[in-house]
């Protein structure tokens, strides 16, 4: 079994319900389940006091989801039935100590860093939403862009998300084609920041989360109070599948 930790229940699941569709439609052993809460209060439910380091992530669901959805599909499930997990959440770096928030990711992303383990956690920058800041695809032009601290914000973001979108709604997620073009563009800005070149990566973990985080605080955050745009979806699917189903359509 595999199971996505989502963290948001609306855009999301739907998201990823289109990726499947395409890549991975003979996949029936996955469970979907939506935190709906922030990554920081993630961290910490999973490292409360009750608990000596880190909790069990599905255990730490579990609870959450007896307060708000008791039938979900989780619970027919222990700890042991998965064999993988993928977390996603954002970089929401809007308000609050900046300093613990960064902190609080760079020890998760060290944590959460094999799916056959504690799970892999994938996170976009700033938010979910990212996926939609693209011009006509392939946007040769992506690698360029960021988002300010303060124009990151909730519904500050995914207007202009929605607006600087060459495509109006969703149903260019629905063309494998447009998806490989957008691993493209994600990954190829992903190699810049931690190896300042714009080409396919020479090696996988070239791009690994923790990586990219660490290229972030040093390229964008720290220095300009900024993030370099990244949606965590095409990055998973660079991850997940043999490189080759990306780069040869180049």
């Amino acid at each position: 079994m595999i199971l996505f930790i989502f963290e948001g229940a609306k855009y999301e699941p739907p998201l990823y319900d289109g990726i499947k569709a395409l890549f991975l439609p003979r996949s029936e052993d996955q469970v979907i389940c939506s935190f709906c809460s922030s990554i920081y209060t993630f961290y910490k439910r999973l490292t409360g006091d009750e608990f000596a380091g880190y909790a069990d992530v599905v255990n730490v669901l579990k609870a959450e989801l007896a307060k708000t959805d008791p039938e979900n599909e989780l619970f027919k499930y222990k700890s042991a039935d998965f064999e993988s997990i993928y977390l996603f959440f954002d970089y929401d770096f809007y308000g609050g100590d900046l300093s613990k928030k960064n902190a609080q990711i760079q020890e998760m992303l060290e944590y959460f860093n094999e799916e056959t383990e504690n799970g892999r956690l994938f996170v976009s920058y700033p938010m979910i939403e990212s996926i939609q800041y693209t011009k006509e695809l392939l946007d040769n032009d992506f690698y360029k862009y960021s988002v300010k601290r303060e124009d990151s914000i909730g519904e500050k973001f995914k207007k202009a998300a929605r607006q600087f979108c060459y495509y109006k709604g969703y149903a260019y997620l629905k063309d494998s084609n447009n998806w490989r073009y957008l691993v493209q563009q994600h990954v190829q800005k992903a190699n810049l920041l931690t190896k300042d070149s714009l080409s396919w990566p020479l090696d996988k973990d070239d791009v690994e989360q923790n990586e990219i985080f660490e290229a972030q605080l040093e390229k964008h955050v720290i220095p300009n109070d900024e993030v370099a745009i990244l949606n965590a979806f095409p990055l998973f699917l660079y991850y997940y599948f043999p490189a080759s189903r990306f780069i040869q359509n180049e």
